[in-house]
């Protein structure tokens, strides 16, 4: 009975602690985010308040999205366009298992890399959202394909949409990691924006500039190359997926 005693004791000693080390880092985390902000005391206990309330409403410990918060605020926002940022990534988390630091690293790299489209944190995760909804894909390997390789999509005239859709339709047929289809995209976009390649399509009959010389979006050269393909395919042939 007393060794019994002696453990039950030892385990709610032991909580204690881990409570008060726990509201210790929130505490440190809340000042940190304080310092980057700037904000009143009556400022900063609603900024708080509205941090709990995302914990409950996405079931993560307060901890966490303090931590996301905490990189939100580095990055230079504004107070309501933190707690908005922090509230998707944290719905992200719970959506992918992913942690607060991966969602944020995610929806950061989303947003910077299509910048040009206006589009915000929640807009993008209700895209990756209605995406998995209605294909047999993830929204963790959507995200993770679109940090990979939404630079580089941008820069060879893709749009948020039409990159969505490739990594919906690639991770679809092949059943590959977002990280695998996100480097394959990657490369893709980045090799179509290379002269050599170009004249090489070029000498195949594929349109890869218009009328002005300009280089065509990469989709376009994509879409181009597959109706060459499908045209030379002898009418007999079965059926081949081809990748666009």
């Amino acid at each position: 009975a007393f060794g019994a005693s002696t453990a039950v004791l030892g385990g709610v000693v032991k909580a204690f602690k881990d409570v008060a080390d726990a509201t210790l880092q929130v505490e440190k985390n809340l000042a940190d985010i304080n310092r980057i902000l700037n904000l009143s005391v009556g400022s900063l206990q609603k900024f708080s308040t509205q941090l709990f309330d995302i914990s409950r409403n996405t079931a993560t410990s307060f901890d966490q999205v303090s931590k996301a918060a905490l990189e939100f605020s580095r990055q230079g926002l504004s107070f309501n366009e933190v707690l908005n940022r922090t509230g998707d990534a944290l719905t992200l988390v719970r959506l992918t298992g992913i942690d607060a630091g991966k969602a944020v690293a995610d929806l950061t790299a989303a947003v910077n890399g299509f910048a040009r489209e206006g589009l915000n944190t929640s807009e993008i995760l209700n895209k990756v959202v209605a995406v998995e909804q209605k294909f047999a894909v993830s929204a963790r390997d959507i995200t993770e394909a679109l940090s990979r390789a939404g630079q580089s999509a941008l820069e060879a005239g893709a749009d948020f949409n039409q990159l969505n859709a490739l990594v919906a339709t690639a991770q679809q047929t092949t059943a590959r990691g977002g990280s695998v289809i996100g480097n394959a995209l990657k490369t893709i976009f980045t090799r179509l924006q290379r002269g050599e390649t170009l004249n090489q399509l070029e000498q195949l009959g594929i349109a890869v500039r218009d009328v002005e010389f300009n280089t065509l979006p990469a989709i376009q050269i994509l879409n181009n190359l597959v109706n060459i393909v499908l045209n030379e395919l002898p009418i007999t042939a079965p059926p081949r997926a081809v990748f666009c």
